[in-house]
C-alpha cells in the first residue's frame, strides 16, 4: 500500500519510513516556491496538524533551513546554501564571477558568507590573481566576531548589548575588524540584503598594508549593492 503525501502531489513509496523527517520534507516542499506563508497556511498545504508543523518549523529555524520574515511568515533559510554547496550551479558560478572581480580589483581574497546556527559560513571564496591570503570555502566563524558576522547583524534591529561596530555599520555600510578570526589579518565586510529579510555578507581579507583600505571599502560596498535582492540577477535560478 502506498501513501500519498498531502499537499505535495508526490506518492510515497512503501517500506520503512522516518515519519518526522518525511513531514519536515513536506514542509520544505511547501516552502520551495519561495512564497512566505504562515504556519497555519503551511499546515493546510502539507496536510499536517498545526502543532506538528509548529515543532518542525522551530527545528528548521534552529538549523537555518527556514526563517521567519518580519511579518511572521515562514520562508526558506540560507542554511540551505550550506547543504546544497555541490549543486549551487549557475548561482555559484555567478557568485564566483562577482567575487573574482572584487578580489582582483582589491588584490585580496573575497568571499560571500551566510549565517548558520550562531556562526557565519563562507559559502564561496575567490582568491586574487596574486594570492596573498588563502581562505577556504565553508570556513566557519562565530557570528559575534569578525567583520562578516557583525555586518550580518547590522541588518537587524538595534539591541542594547550589540557591539558598537554593528551600530556603526548601519551608518557606514561596512565593518572592519583586525585579528578577530585570523591573527594579524584585516577583514572588511558589507551586509547583503536578500529576499524576505534574509541577509548575508560579502568581504575581503588581507594582511594589513597589502591593500588600499579605502579602495577596499568602496569595492566591498559596491559589490554588496550589486548582490542585494531583488534587483540582482545573480540569484536567478
Amino acid at each position: 500500500m502506498t501513501r500519498a503525501t498531502k499537499g505535495s502531489g508526490v506518492e510515497a513509496k512503501p517500506g520503512v519510513r522516518a515519519q518526522t523527517l518525511d513531514r519536515a520534507l513536506d514542509v520544505l516542499d511547501v516552502l520551495a516556491d519561495g512564497q512566505p506563508r504562515t504556519s497555519h497556511q503551511i499546515a493546510d498545504a502539507a496536510g499536517l496538524h498545526r502543532s506538528i508543523v509548529y515543532r518542525i518549523l522551530r527545528t528548521l529555524e534552529d538549523r537555518q533551513l527556514a526563517r521567519r520574515t518580519a511579518e511572521g511568515r515562514y520562508t526558506l533559510g540560507l542554511g540551505l546554501l550550506v547543504l546544497s554547496r555541490t549543486v549551487l550551479g549557475d548561482v555559484q558560478a555567478r557568485l564566483h564571477e562577482v567575487l573574482g572581480e572584487l578580489a582582483d580589483s582589491v588584490g585580496a581574497t573575497a568571499f560571500f558568507a551566510v549565517p548558520r546556527g550562531g556562526q557565519v559560513v563562507a559559502v564561496v571564496t575567490v582568491e586574487p590573481t596574486r594570492v596573498t591570503v588563502a581562505y577556504r570555502p565553508w570556513t566557519r566563524a562565530p557570528l559575534d566576531r569578525g567583520a562578516c558576522g557583525l555586518a550580518i547583524q547590522s541588518t537587524g534591529p538595534a539591541h542594547p548589548d550589540e557591539r558598537p561596530e554593528v551600530g556603526l555599520a548601519r551608518q557606514t555600510g561596512y565593518v572592519r575588524t583586525v585579528g578577530e578570526i585570523h591573527a594579524g589579518l584585516t577583514e572588511i565586510a558589507a551586509p547583503v540584503r536578500l529576499a524576505h529579510g534574509a541577509a548575508g555578507s560579502v568581504a575581503v581579507v588581507f594582511v594589513p598594508g597589502d591593500v588600499d583600505e579605502e579602495r577596499a571599502v568602496n569595492a566591498v560596498r559596491r559589490t554588496a549593492i550589486h548582490l542585494t535582492q531583488p534587483e540582482s540577477e545573480v540569484w536567478e535560478l
